[in-house]
């Protein structure tokens, strides 16, 4: 009852004014407006509430798991409706903030929404309101729509070579021309020679078949890749703690995407506001948007501790889990002098190790010249760069990506 005269409500309180005047003054077009007046009301209030309870809401997403600034669609149809319905039917989705529209439509009682995201994280879509109407407008009912759509918006994906990290085996993109993750005791087949080592030249079936052909070898998984991403910082960094996040997150999704395309085990570990695992080693597609749903829910943390040594503690803690001879690839804020010597020490657990940088001063902004005076601690910058050198005898690389003028590199992506 309640609903029906929230619906109605204006329409019966015209009715019975009109019903009123008729009684007080007795002329005929009153009678004919009241009547008038309540049989509409008598025909359209139930077709209205029972059109609102008898539509369906299906909505489809078209990727639930997209790379930030990716292109998705959401499609939000509407079934259960009378074809030849006089009523209006009115849909306005509500959407998230950083969810940018490109396009919307609506035909045929579907809504599509063309979109992009440009932040990293977990959206809600779907939500809106279904507003039901008679064809004088008199009659309205609304009903919210829940957002049951989860969306998972994970960091932009680069190739190493565009980030300019030094890597070394299995990460050897940069450093050699041919990857040394092959199993050479496999052999996969032959193909024609392009510019091969002579080592992978085939001899016999060459000389059978009048060409140069090389051996193909089967993947070797050997090695497993270990990513570390220390979201705790001990100090406020250069910009704004998302932009940050957004920026570290990409490095260890870069990371995972490679070792994904080379076909190595991979795993990653988020220390943060929460730790946040992967479920083992693996490297298969399913294992890789585990990861990236991992860093889509990454958030960092501060720690003004200066003694704190978040990552040390979680590597001596979990040392037993890692797997023997993998290569660690910690991506941090910054690290201290003493950090390097307690993970050198770790050394015999890792066939490598990859340490990637974000020191306070070295960043650029977007569209930023790289100038002396950006830069406040150069003092450290120039210690990290020494180390750098000193490390690489160590079979340990150290990429400090603010120097490498990475960020401004990707402003213009």
């Amino acid at each position: 009852m309640r609903r029906v005269l929230r619906v109605a409500g204006r329409a019966i309180l015209i009715s019975s004014l009109a019903v009123v005047s008729w009684l007080v003054l007795g002329t005929r077009p009153l009678f004919y407006l009241a009547t008038l007046i309540t049989t509409y009301t008598a025909i359209m209030v139930p077709l209205v509430l029972q059109t609102s309870d008898r539509i369906r809401v299906v909505k489809r997403l078209r990727q639930a798991v997209v790379q930030m600034k990716s292109q998705d669609t959401l499609t939000i149809s509407l079934e259960g409706i009378p074809p030849r319905s006089p009523l209006s039917i009115r849909l306005q989705p509500l959407v998230p903030e950083y969810i940018i529209r490109e396009s919307s439509s609506w035909h045929d009682r579907t809504y599509v929404l063309q979109f992009h995201v440009n932040r990293r994280g977990v959206y809600d879509l779907g939500e809106g309101i279904l507003t039901v109407t008679d064809p004088l407008r008199l009659f309205r009912i609304s009903r919210r729509l829940i957002a049951d759509e989860k969306l998972t918006v994970f960091p932009t994906v680069l190739p190493l070579e565009k980030l300019r990290i030094s890597l070394t085996s299995p990460l050897d993109g940069q450093r050699v021309k041919f990857a040394p993750n092959y199993d050479v005791s496999q052999l996969a087949g032959v193909r024609p020679y392009e510019s091969d080592p002579m080592n992978r030249i085939h001899w016999k079936m060459s000389a059978h078949r009048g060409e140069l052909m090389v051996k193909e070898f089967a993947p070797s998984a050997s090695k497993t890749v270990v990513v570390l991403l220390n979201l705790t910082l001990r100090r406020e960094p250069s910009f704004t703690l998302e932009t940050f996040e957004d920026y570290m997150t990409m490095v260890g999704a870069s990371v995972l995407q490679y070792a994904y395309d080379h076909k190595l085990p991979f795993g990653l570990t988020v220390l943060g506001e929460e730790t946040l695992s992967s479920n083992g080693f693996s490297k298969d597609a399913t294992h890789l948007f585990a990861c990236y749903r991992l860093l889509a829910h990454a958030r960092a943390r501060m720690d003004h501790e200066p003694t704190s040594t978040v990552f040390l503690d979680y590597l001596k803690r979990e040392r037993l889990r890692i797997p023997a001879r993998s290569q660690l690839f910690l991506i941090q804020h910054e690290l201290k002098e003493e950090e390097i010597g307690a993970l050198l020490r770790m050394q015999a657990q890792f066939s490598r190790i990859s340490i990637c940088l974000f020191p306070y001063g070295s960043f650029l902004l977007y569209g930023e010249r790289a100038v002396p005076y950006f830069m406040p601690d150069i003092e450290q910058i120039a210690r990290l760069k020494k180390t750098q050198r000193i490390l690489r005898d160590a079979s340990v690389d150290l990429s400090i990506i603010g120097l490498n003028d990475t960020l401004a590199a990707l402003g213009e992506t």
